[in-house]
């Protein structure tokens, strides 16, 4: 894994040294740093300076696991630089390398259409790159562009280091950066399914094997991970699959101090028969992690905050314990119907709630998933999330929303069914949900601290990240 960064002069002129200062901005960290110049030049690392040229891609390139080789990769005279996994056999890389072919561009749309991945790729094909993202998501990429230069990133503020603004390329999209400028090319996005015809049991059915076949595919090659636990039903779901799948787990449980969450966390464990660390945290550790997190998100949004501090600890725990692997449960409440809203909705509209729940699963990709990818990966971990698979996706949207809500209040009843046949017990089977920022206490406490200033959250969050970026402005690699 890595942070990716592409940069094209559409004027000729030299971009390494940008291109350098990309993935040298403030925040990131890797295990290593490569660069590759169009004209087949490719330096890991360079000796005595930078491929230089008017088109550049590189990665700064993070070990998540003994097998990630150092990118970027050359193969059939083109380079290659990918950021996430290919759920199939082989080091991931290598088998993107060698699927593109000859043909990058042909070779890209077809790994697109396949559907098979969690990733975000850029390719140096002579005097254009190529960039693409699977058709789900989870991994971030950006683009920008200016009248001189033409860019992609793994997140915002590498774009920002260069004066652009960021905009996320759409999951299923190609972005070619050329001497023109940027083009996007529709290629496999998500698509409202037509609703099934199946009882509980037989979804029940389908759903455990989608579940077990996501989860065994992503621990491929891996006997250690970690699992953010809260005890809940969705987190639940995925340690039971991950033990399954005969992968050592340890659950990673964080919160406020006095939080009554982490009783039921450690409660949860037990019954799962999986070692848990359970940590909590005061006032004082969210002022201090605040900076980095609001780094990480790009965005002062109170509600992206309030859920990513959590995921930030459970990724410095992770670290701790020599693990870079971090299993989460994103994903779930859209494609299963964890929300209230839900429910209101289906008591008003019926069947045609499953509308609203498509268009947030669509959406996820920079709603949610950036916001947890680029919280963890700027600890240097990899965020793997079961329920983001293309086909546990595609199954969820197609089933009848009544095997997901009832009108009574019921949410998630297929995914509670699913936790019943994976012989979890009532007590996490049918636990009501409570959001993440809430359940840990973070949301109370970062609107505690704003109010010790006299701002509104929003108001104190969008200050300390506009000194952030300010101080952007002043860096020098």
């Amino acid at each position: 894994m890595g942070y990716l960064a592409a940069l094209l002069s559409k004027r000729g002129g030299d971009v390494s040294a940008l291109t350098l200062r990309m993935l040298s901005s403030p925040g990131l960290r890797g295990d290593g740093l490569g660069l590759a110049s169009k004209g087949g030049s490719i330096s890991l690392p360079w000796r005595p300076s930078p491929p230089r040229g008017d088109a550049v891609i590189g990665c700064l390139h993070v070990k998540a696991t003994p097998l990630d080789p150092p990118q970027p990769l050359s193969q059939h005279g083109h380079h290659i630089a990918l950021e996430g996994r290919l759920w199939s056999e082989g080091c991931d890389a290598l088998e993107m390398a060698e699927e593109l072919g000859r043909d990058p561009h042909r070779g890209l749309r077809r790994l697109i259409e396949g559907g098979d991945g969690s990733y975000a790729v850029v390719i140096l094909d002579d005097d254009r790159i190529l960039c693409g993202r699977d058709p789900v998501g989870l991994v971030p990429l950006y683009i920008g562009e200016s009248e001189s230069l033409v860019a992609a990133a793994s997140n915002r503020k590498m774009l920002w280091s260069l004066g652009l603004e960021a905009e996320p390329l759409k999951p299923g999209y190609i972005a070619t950066l050329s001497p023109q400028g940027l083009e996007l090319e529709r290629v496999r996005v998500l698509e409202q399914p037509e609703v099934e015809a199946l009882s509980m049991e037989e979804a029940v059915e389908r759903l455990d094997e989608a579940m077990r076949i996501s989860v065994e595919r992503r621990v491929r090659g891996l006997s250690h991970v970690c699992l953010a636990f809260s005890g809940g039903l969705d987190s639940s779901v995925i340690a039971r699959c991950l033990d399954l799948a005969g992968v050592d787990v340890e659950l990673l449980s964080v919160g406020l101090e006095g939080s009554g969450d982490l009783e039921a966390a450690v409660e949860a464990a037990e019954h799962l028969d999986l070692p848990i660390r359970v940590e909590s945290y005061g006032l004082r550790d969210v002022e201090e992690a605040l900076d980095r997190v609001l780094w990480s998100v790009e965005e002062a949004d109170p509600m992206k905050v309030s859920i990513a501090l959590p995921l930030h600890w459970c990724a410095e725990l992770a670290v701790e314990g020599g693990v870079r692997i971090l299993f989460v449960g994103q994903g779930s409440d859209e494609l299963f119907g964890g929300y209230r809203r839900y429910i209101d909705l289906y008591a008003s509209i019926g069947e045609e709630v499953r509308h609203t729940l498509f268009r947030d699963v669509a959406d996820s990709y920079e709603v949610n998933y950036a916001r947890d990818y680029k919280v963890c990966m700027d600890q240097g971990v990899e965020v793997r999330a079961p329920y983001t698979d293309l086909r546990v996706v595609e199954l969820a949207l197609s089933l009848p929303m009544g095997l997901k809500l009832s009108r009574e209040g019921g949410r998630k009843l297929i995914l509670r069914r699913l936790a019943e046949a994976l012989g979890l017990p009532g007590s996490i089977a049918w636990r009501r949900k409570r959001a993440i920022q809430y359940s840990t206490g973070v949301s109370r406490a970062l609107r505690r601290i704003a109010k010790g200033r006299r701002l509104s959250l929003r108001e104190y969050l969008e200050g300390r990240l506009r000194r952030l970026r300010q101080n952007l402005k002043g860096f020098t690699p």
